[in-house]
């Protein structure tokens, strides 16, 4: 695998030269702010985008076009890192070496993607009505069902008592609030801000040369790459004086409990790798402690799990328990973060969750948007990580680094979505 970093386009382009798939995937990446005021408006964007354009004016109709290039495909997926909004225009085609055909597909394949990103179905200002509100109803209707899976509305729940007036209260799907207040010409506006005042970013991956990849990517144009300062990852210590505790009664039969903890780790601190081999080995795999310690030992929760959120520097523990397990399952899962504060490790543990890591990194290897993404984001991290170099250093990761993670984790809030019969 080649990497080339190179300007085309007028903007920074990432080639990744690989003989491993048999797919030329390509992404135009466009970096823009995240916060309330636009959260909901990113996320129906996203969902209109890749379903039609001028020239392909329906579903049907682009579906079909796809469908004669070889079953091509084109998303468009929208997604925060702390206050920095990713917006991703991904295409994916069959490599031209693969395939007898009269036509370029490379040019095919750009020039459609051209058409997605800058040529949308645009009528007198605005999305085309049947589109727009179509969608608008589908995305109302899946942030209705937020309500309906409690675990993501028990971490909802949680993120909105936890930081209240903080990045982490908003949600990436977006609220009916500010949907309501959206129409067709709005949406056209946040659509133009996109494609002309957000910096730009092409990365692309496959067997291919790079000089001639570069001309069939003339096609698109230039982007626009002024300067802009975008915070991707939080460098804020949160001081916590007291766990706030809050609880919620429904008519459930399993109760979801949801542990807010801060660190003081993020995705580019020297200590990531140590936070990666913590999780794994607090709640992140099936061998985890939490899992031995809760689960198996005092059988009092169904399911129970620790996630992070590095670029927020945040940690949840969450668990499906009895309403009535609510007090003796988070007085485990401290006094087990404690234990590792005070160097209690358990070594085959450890090993067991670099094992974890290591797998799950090498997996990338085989997933051509893993491995863009990977990059990408090394990139706007302003990192030179390699997966090697990443693998290198969760192998190298000592008990000592994982003690010092673990004494930067503070439990900063609790959610309990009770059953009805809960009398804590």
């Amino acid at each position: 695998m080649q990497i080339t970093n190179l300007v085309t386009n007028n903007v920074e382009t990432t080639f990744i030269q690989t003989d491993k798939f048999k797919t030329i995937n390509i992404q135009v990446v466009f970096l823009g702010h995240f916060n309330k005021d636009n959260a909901t408006k990113r996320s129906l964007l996203s969902r209109i985008l890749p379903l039609s354009t001028k020239k392909y004016p329906s579903k049907k109709a682009l579906y079909n076009k796809l469908h004669d290039l070889y079953d091509m495909s084109v998303g468009v997926s929208t997604y925060p890192t702390y206050k920095t909004n990713m917006t991703t225009f991904s295409l994916n085609y069959v490599n031209p070496k693969y395939i007898k055909s009269d036509i370029n597909l490379h040019i095919e394949a750009i020039s459609l993607l051209k058409e997605i990103i800058y040529n949308q179905n645009i009528i007198n200002g605005g999305f085309e009505k049947k589109l727009f509100y179509e969608q608008k109803s589908i995305l109302a209707q899946n942030i209705k069902n937020v309500y309906n899976n409690k675990n993501r509305y028990a971490l909802r729940q949680l993120l909105n008592h936890m930081g209240k007036d903080e990045i982490i209260s908003v949600s990436v799907l977006g609220n009916l609030e500010d949907l309501e207040k959206i129409d067709e010409f709005s949406l056209y506006e946040t659509y133009q801000d996109l494609i002309t005042k957000e910096r730009a970013y092409i990365n692309v991956i496959g067997d291919f040369d790079t000089e001639e990849m570069q001309e069939y990517l003339k096609i698109l144009g230039d982007f626009n790459n002024e300067a802009a300062t975008y915070e991707v990852v939080s460098n804020e210590d949160k001081e916590i004086i007291e766990v706030k505790e809050y609880v919620e009664k429904q008519n459930l039969n399993q109760a979801k409990l949801m542990m807010g903890f801060r660190t003081k780790t993020n995705s580019i601190d020297p200590l990531y790798p140590a936070l990666l081999v913590f999780n794994a080995m607090f709640g992140g795999t099936f061998q985890s402690d939490l899992i031995r310690v809760v689960r198996e030992e005092n059988s009092l929760a169904y399911t129970i799990v620790s996630q992070m959120i590095p670029d927020l520097k945040l940690l949840f523990v969450s668990a499906g328990i009895d309403s009535n397990n609510y007090k003796l399952t988070k007085e485990l899962v401290e006094k087990e973060l404690v234990n590792y504060q005070n160097g209690k490790l358990n070594l085959d543990n450890m090993r067991l969750a670099k094992d974890s890591l290591i797998n799950e990194l090498i997996e990338i290897e085989d997933s051509p948007n893993g491995i863009i993404n990977f990059y990408f984001r090394n990139k706007i991290y302003n990192q030179a990580e390699t997966l090697e170099s990443l693998l290198e250093k969760i192998t190298n990761v000592t008990e000592e680094q994982i003690v010092e993670v673990a004494k930067g984790i503070t439990l900063d809030t609790i959610f309990l979505l009770a059953g009805d019969n809960y009398e804590g």
